[in-house]
């Protein structure tokens, strides 16, 4: 049996109509809760602002308001140093070649046998997904996204505490009816194997992933293998030839082709846990589930991106991104030296919520937009600088601020351990603070 809205019939068998789906994953829609939304929670009690304590009641609630977290993870923006002249600095990937361009015929055959299928069974969580990889060392080193080769599943944790904490009680109660909360856990695949062009299957093992880039290391005890060729993207400009290759839709190896259709485009993109935002490349190539962690290419066959069909939307046609490679180098490369991606990512440490009319009104605000701080984590820079429950943030360095999106955009520039300004506005007039931001852990 099976379900005729899941799957096609294709290649002597029957295969999902979206292969990077993944079963576990059960959200979409407005509904869906990313980066930092934690829940519509009830703020009352309290009156004022300038580090007022905003008491947590569910009594008497005279307005309401979404609460956000900052999102938990930004895509860090790097440069090799040696990217000219056919000498990219990288410890994968062959080096570029100094020949001139190629027909679209002759890319596809050069890049062919670099380029794999990465299919992922998900033992634990049932299902399975597809996605294609690059062979970056002849020894077996295969660069994919870390999407295909992960999923996120929902457990159920139970609501039986001791106390009453209105925040999540509400939420159990109105959402849940006093049931079972969830909470997301992201799991990597327990099983992933390579098909190489010649149809020869490996299992690979995972040395790294990193989900806030999107980027993973795979590892296949062969050799002899040929790796693509690395190019550099900061030399790109709209227009450039761009050619896909990969495995979408279950349809085996295919290839298409279209210009670089912008550079350093700013994406807002759904990582495992929250959002990041992504400088991206955009191109008309056909970016389709399946050809996530293939290569974009130039037209002398090297690798100038990374394509991801999971920053894509259903609703667009001709628009594809892909994370260009000088971006991605040193990341791939930390991941296969440790396994692990230092995190840079900057953290504040508060909830917050914008200020709508209602908020404004209830607690008598003075300005009209914002972020009103709904909490401040205990040992955080925030606390340190002595940012309060109550305080309402009208700029972030300089910039006017009316949300916690906003907010985060800017505080997503820096690095961790770099610092930024808050512009608060309180009781006897607006004050600038400065914080050393903390890594997300």
């Amino acid at each position: 049996m099976y379900d005729s809205d899941n799957y096609t019939y294709s290649n002597g068998g029957f295969v999902p109509n979206d292969p990077e789906q993944k079963p576990p994953k059960k959200s979409g829609g407005a509904g869906k809760i990313i980066a930092g939304l934690l829940a519509v929670v009830i703020i009352g009690g309290a009156s004022g602002y300038g580090g007022a304590y905003l008491a947590r009641s569910n009594e008497n609630v005279s307005a309401s308001a979404s609460v956000q977290t900052e999102a938990p993870t930004a895509f860090t923006q790097t440069n090799t140093s040696d990217t000219n002249s056919g000498n990219t600095a990288s410890a994968l990937g062959a080096k570029p070649s100094t020949s001139g361009e190629m027909t679209t015929k002759d890319v596809i055959q050069k890049v062919k046998p670099s380029v794999v299928l990465v299919s992922s069974a998900f033992t634990q969580a049932g299902g399975s997904s597809t996605g294609t990889g690059i062979i970056f060392s002849a020894d077996g080193y295969i660069v994919t996204n870390a999407h295909v080769i992960t999923t996120e599943v929902k457990t159920s944790v139970s609501n039986n505490s001791n106390g009453y904490d209105p925040f999540s009680d509400f939420f159990d109660n109105f959402y849940n009816f006093g049931g079972s909360n969830y909470q997301t856990e992201v799991i990597k695949a327990d099983k992933v194997t390579v098909t190489l062009n010649d149809e020869t299957e490996y299992e690979a093992k995972i040395i790294g992933c990193d989900a806030n880039t999107d980027l993973a290391v795979l590892k296949i005890e062969a050799s002899g293998l040929t790796p693509a060729e690395i190019g550099d993207s900061s030399t790109l400009e709209m227009g450039d030839k761009a050619i896909t290759l990969g495995y979408p839709l279950g349809l085996g190896l295919s290839a298409s082709d279209g210009i670089i259709s912008g550079l350093n485009k700013e994406m807002s993109v759904e990582v495992a846990g929250g959002t990041a935002t992504m400088t991206l490349l955009q191109t008309d190539a056909a970016i389709n589930p399946g050809n996530s962690g293939g290569p974009l290419l130039n037209s002398m066959g090297q690798v100038v991106g990374i394509t991801s069909s999971k920053i894509a939307s259903s609703s667009v046609d001709g628009v594809g991104f892909a994370i260009p490679i000088t971006d991605a180098l040193p990341i791939l490369n930390e991941l296969m030296t440790t396994g692990t991606v230092k995190n840079t990512t900057p953290k504040i440490g508060i909830t917050g919520t914008e200020i709508t009319a209602a908020v404004k009104r209830y607690y008598n605000l003075p300005v009209k937009s914002g972020v009103l701080v709904a909490s401040v984590e205990p040992g955080s820079c925030a606390e340190a600088a002595g940012l309060e429950e109550g305080d309402v943030i009208v700029k972030a360095d300089g910039q006017d601020i009316s949300s916690m999106d906003e907010l985060v955009k800017i505080k997503n520039k820096h690095k961790a351990g770099e610092k930024m300004t808050l512009t608060l506005a309180r009781n006897d007039g607006n004050v600038d603070i400065e914080l050393t931001l903390d890594a997300e852990e």
